[in-house]
């Protein structure tokens, strides 16, 4: 058994890979320390250009081997669909993909004709990685994906119910419904934010899938046994530290130990 706890990174734009984060801390509830880094000054990242975001991700993942992390958790869609499989497998510690392994599932447990829609921002939309991926399954007999530009910024605001959530989700899933795919995976880590009000809008026989139930599936293939000390979570916001704790006292009932960080000349810093 391990006597030291794992230090494993995990990233997002903002808030949305909370939603991972929340299935890992379940997942390993001893054992490992987490790093959240939540990229609020620059959310969202699902419109801007491809290298741009490039530029972000090599800032997060420069800051995290300072921190010494043992491994990377993409809890970032987009930012996973613009990294080459080569630039994953030439890090120092291992990466954790996000959309691998939900497309892996999918396409396992599928039924032969089996329909799937994506939803997801303008980038991984425009990337195509899930349907890129997903095509190469014969089981699959359409696979259809729709960008949803609104939802992450609605989510930041802390909007994820009521009248404006109810119509933003009825505008991009009417044609989605129209076809009612057999699996509607939701290919931004911000949409379990408003899973309730999705499912309530699609049909009964659309199966809704989330990425993080599966990218939890390898890591805790990779990590194996784990040591007995409690696991733990240190936050590193790049926007308003005190807008982020507001967010963690809502979706976890506790507050967290939030660390402000500067974006300063292509680096990453802590505050002070």
């Amino acid at each position: 058994m391990l006597k030291n706890n794992l230090k494993i990174g995990v990233f997002d734009s903002g808030i949305g890979g909370l939603t991972v984060l929340k299935k890992l801390l379940q997942g390993f509830p001893r054992g490992v320390d987490f790093f959240y880094f939540a990229d609020t000054a620059r959310v969202p990242y699902g419109s801007k250009p491809i290298e741009t975001l490039r530029g972000y991700v090599g800032e997060i993942f420069d800051f995290f081997f300072q921190l010494g992390i043992d491994a990377i958790v993409t809890a970032c869609n987009t930012s996973d669909s613009i990294l080459s499989q080569r630039e994953k497998q030439n890090l120092p510690v291992p990466y954790f993909s996000i959309i691998d392994p939900t497309v892996r599932a999918v396409g396992s447990i599928a039924p032969k004709g089996s329909e799937v829609s994506i939803l997801a921002t303008s980038n991984t939309v425009r990337r195509s990685l899930y349907l890129r991926k997903l095509f190469r399954y014969e089981n699959l007999r359409r696979i259809t994906q729709k960008a949803c530009p609104l939802f992450v910024p609605i989510i930041e605001e802390g909007i994820w119910e009521g009248e404006i959530v109810d119509a933003v989700v009825r505008y991009y899933l009417a044609e989605i419904n129209r076809m009612e795919p057999d699996y509607l995976i939701l290919g931004c880590t911000h949409y379990p934010f408003i899973r309730k009000v999705i499912e309530a809008s699609i049909s009964q026989k659309t199966l809704l899938v989330d990425p993080a139930d599966y990218i939890l599936v390898d890591l805790k293939n990779w990590i194996g046994e784990t040591g007995d000390k409690e696991s733990r979570v240190t936050y590193y916001v790049s926007g308003n530290p005190e807008s982020f704790q507001r967010i963690l006292g809502r979706y976890f009932q506790r507050e967290g130990n939030v660390i402000p960080v500067d974006l300063v000349d292509e680096r990453i810093t802590i505050r002070g």
